[in-house]
């Protein structure tokens, strides 16, 4: 899952402004996302990486910037680009 893919998610699913996101912006702890999103990211996440992500995995520490969310994929044994 590339920075990219993230991003462009970003900007179709919630209209954001992708120009403002680096690979460490806080999605949700900089309020860009918030609690109603974490359904829809969590759906692209598995979809696009093949993966099943357990409750106790949402968390900001695997998904609240793209770094985090790239390394938790990949902690998954996830290896797609």
């Amino acid at each position: 899952m590339t920075t990219q893919d993230i991003l462009t998610f970003l900007k179709k699913q919630f209209a954001i402004d992708v120009a403002d996101i680096t690979e460490t912006t806080g999605l949700f702890s900089e309020g860009f996302l918030d609690s109603f999103s974490i359904v829809d990211l969590i759906l692209f996440i598995e979809t696009t990486a093949g993966i099943q992500i357990d409750p106790v995995d949402v968390n900001l520490d695997n998904l609240d910037t793209i770094v985090k969310i790239q390394a938790f994929v990949q902690s998954k044994g996830v290896q797609r680009p």
